[in-house]
């Protein structure tokens, strides 16, 4: 079994994907061939049309057979997505049985449903077919699958012999830009670009090692870029052979960098529902609160098996109660709730970005609040300002929208600017500032503004502290606010 991590930019990938590789005889795995179970989407569908389809059935499933590079390819050569392979501990009968199956199902059509029937659970049926005494899919017993948690379920079933890390090109070529000063790492890039020749790196006054890294450094970037189709094969062959002409004149050379470190897998993260249960005050008043959240990983969630830079929750809600008033109020519940943070840098001119959709209990007077729903997004960069340190600045777009409302909704915009660190390992924290300026509708009652403090601090894989603070002006009312939770992964 594999598992491919998420893929944060394509809203079918963001959870991870599995699928079954079934060795052949051939030494190398890349010669295997890959099941994978998918939903067979309409080219034309957009953004919305494709969501809906996706979450409500209203696409066709059906396993495929294909070459295991052409997956390697897709997922971890242009993607950006690094490969988990599992090795499974069937006999020969069992996996003819699987095959057998997978024969019976050909051409057969299901209904797929993005949260529960969806890639991952479908295979189980596969692992079923070859072990019934596993009984996969009855441990799914929930209204949502997500690939990370089938992999448990295969793991718990002690189906797994072995796990082998495949890194994305893309990380690799981040780590060898790390080992290489910055006037080297630029020189790599230029020689791909065509700005600099191959030889260039050869009369340069630095040690033989460097020459080679950088030589090396350049030969993965053209690679990707050839993968990505963001270069022409001609102009391909061309440099790509001037690079490995000037590497080969080097020799072998003795490395003494650092190697490749290997990542958390995803069964050592947390598991993907939460629960909590805390307090807090909000301006002079304390309350009680308690939140759900089915899925799936926000900033303050210990990193361990995640992608790095990524937020996804989805339903995620909070209840309070004030004791001093004895009132219920729903805190906020974020229907859809998107983040990727990706830094920029000359070699991955990647953009960040931010979908925001939901409800939330907002003030409108000093003694009067009550729930706004809202949409928004924005979009921007961000830097890496240390290993583990992100700064991002994102404009952003909202509407909101409410009786309480004079005009009954206030479209606006502002910006968001932040810092996301780990200064020690297990305490996550991010520092946040935002403003929104209404610009129709609602727009004499001044500007929504903010700045928090949120803070996660790691007890077990599956238990964590949060600590936030905030202090906002709602139409002119300003409020402090915070709480301590503690939370429970399941």
């Amino acid at each position: 079994m594999v598992f491919a991590s998420g893929y944060v930019n394509s809203p079918a990938s963001m959870f991870g994907h599995t699928f079954l590789r079934i060795d052949s005889r051939l030494a190398s795995p890349l010669l295997s061939f890959a099941v994978n179970y998918a939903a067979r989407t309409d080219p034309s569908d957009g953004g919305i049309a494709f969501t809906a389809k996706g979450m409500f059935g209203g696409y066709q499933g059906f396993y495929s057979v294909m070459p295991y590079y052409d997956k390697v390819r897709e997922y971890s050569n242009i993607d950006q997505r690094d490969l988990w392979e599992y090795s499974l501990n069937l006999t020969p009968d069992q996996v003819r049985r699987m095959l057998l199956h997978l024969v019976e199902m050909k051409d057969i059509a299901t209904d797929y449903f993005f949260f529960d029937e969806n890639c991952s659970y479908e295979l189980l049926f596969l692992l079923d077919a070859a072990q019934p005494e596993a009984r996969l899919t009855e441990t799914m017993d929930r209204y949502w699958v997500i690939p990370m948690d089938t992999v448990r379920a295969v793991i718990g079933a002690g189906l797994v012999d072995n796990v082998v890390w495949r890194p994305s090109r893309a990380l690799r070529i981040r780590h060898a830009r790390s080992l290489l000063p910055d006037r080297e790492s630029d020189l790599a890039v230029e020689i791909v670009d065509g700005e600099s020749p191959a030889g260039t790196v050869l009369s340069g006054p630095i040690p033989d090692a460097t020459k080679a890294r950088t030589l090396d450094l350049a030969a993965l970037l053209a690679q990707y870029r050839i993968a990505k189709k963001g270069m022409e094969h001609k102009v391909f062959q061309e440099r790509f052979h001037a690079i490995l002409s000037a590497r080969t004149q080097l020799g072998t050379v003795e490395e003494t960098a650092k190697p490749l470190p290997v990542p958390a897998p995803p069964e050592d993260g947390h598991r993907s529902a939460r629960a909590r249960i805390g307090g807090g005050w909000r301006g002079s008043e304390g309350f009680l609160e308690a939140g759900i959240r089915p899925a799936y990983h926000d900033y303050t969630d210990p990193p361990e098996g995640y992608t790095q830079g990524s937020l996804i929750e989805f339903l995620s809600g909070a209840v309070r109660w004030y004791p001093e008033g004895d009132r219920v109020r729903l805190s906020r519940l974020d229907l859809i709730r998107i983040e990727s943070l990706d830094p920029f840098d000359r070699i991955f001119r990647k953009k960040s970005w931010k979908v925001r959709m939901g409800f939330e209990t907002r003030d409108f007077t000093g003694e009067r609040d009550a729930l706004v729903s809202f949409a928004g997004c924005g979009i921007g960069g961000a830097l890496r300002l240390r290993e583990e340190t992100v700064a991002y600045l994102l404009g952003e777009v909202e509407g909101d929208f409410s009786r309480s409302y004079r005009s009954t909704y206030r479209i606006g915009g502002g910006a968001s600017v932040g810092i996301n660190a780990e200064p020690v390992r297990g305490w996550r924290l991010q520092v946040e500032g935002r403003g929104i300026w209404g610009a129709m509708g609602e727009t004499r009652e001044g500007p929504d503004l903010s700045a928090s403090l949120r803070q996660g601090f790691r007890i077990g894989r599956d238990l964590s502290l949060t600590a936030d603070v905030s202090r906002s002006v709602t139409r002119r009312v300003h409020r402090t606010e915070g709480t301590l939770s503690l939370n429970r992964y399941f």
